[in-house]
């Protein structure tokens, strides 16, 4: 925390901004308190929504995509960046402008080759106050990045990790890049929220969900290949932001009960 004379100088800074850019100093404030807009919920609730009622069958990562289109506008503090994949991770948005040394009013970092050192920034980005910082990266590439992840855990600071190409069902670059036991690691975390979307609803639901969350970091891991859309019920897509609900039930006593997740779900 501050000390008593520098709390006093930002509070008299913070008093002189109001008086004089009243609605810019209500807009700070806000994100500082880590509040998200009075809009944000419904808005997000109709994306979801509107997902399940356009039924796509598009890559998770695809989806992924669409979800920060759809969301990140209405986010300033949101702050993208991925670690020399943003191509192949597809965290670019219409709106994403890169950060540099020449201009820092942009809202998307290009880290470079360096997971690590992106997911410490990330870090350091939710303490500091006011954004909300998102960055990916291929799932096997999460080994980087590690110590980050669970450091973020431990203070519960919600930083909000893409880990793209999940399955071994893909892959131009063979086992290296395809990940085996790095879900069951994420998944083993205190803390860490994890979310392995199915189809192109559960993704939205998961982003819906990652920015909702204030108590901790969320892990989203998605596709490089297509997944089919499911059919819901009204009431099965609510059940989706409990992380996991019944999508198919027979009649009578079960002989058995198939737990799936991500690409295995359509199988």
């Amino acid at each position: 925390g501050r000390g008593a004379a520098a709390e006093s100088a930002w509070q008299a800074r913070l008093a002189a901004y109001r008086a004089a850019w009243p609605a810019e100093a209500a807009e700070l404030e806000r994100r500082m308190r880590g509040e998200l807009p009075a809009s944000f919920e419904q808005a997000a609730a109709d994306y979801v929504r509107a997902c399940q009622q356009k039924g796509e069958t598009i890559a998770s990562r695809k989806a992924s995509q669409n979800a920060i289109q759809a969301l990140a506008p209405l986010l300033a503090e949101l702050t993208g960046g991925s670690a020399d994949l943003a191509g192949s991770n597809l965290t670019l948005w219409k709106e994403a402008r890169g950060v540099s040394s020449d201009d820092a009013s942009g809202n998307y970092i290009y880290y470079g080759v360096r997971e690590f050192g992106m997911g410490a920034i990330m870090n350091g980005l939710v303490l500091h106050g006011g954004l909300r910082p998102f960055g990916g990266t291929f799932l096997v590439f999460m080994e980087y990045m590690r110590n980050a992840v669970r450091l973020a855990a431990l203070m519960r600071i919600p930083a909000i990790y893409v880990f793209t190409h999940d399955s071994i069902g893909l892959g131009e670059d063979g086992p290296t890049h395809q990940p085996v036991e790095q879900i069951a690691n994420l998944r083993a975390t205190p803390r860490l929220s994890t979310w392995r979307p199915g189809d192109a609803v559960e993704s939205a639901v998961a982003w819906q969900q990652a920015i909702l969350r204030t108590d901790g970091p969320t892990a989203m891991i998605f596709s490089r290949q297509n997944l089919p859309h499911q059919e819901r019920t009204d009431a099965q897509r609510a059940a989706l932001a409990r992380g996991g609900y019944v999508l198919e039930d027979g009649a009578g006593t079960p002989e058995a009960i198939l737990i799936a997740t991500g690409s295995e779900l359509a199988l």
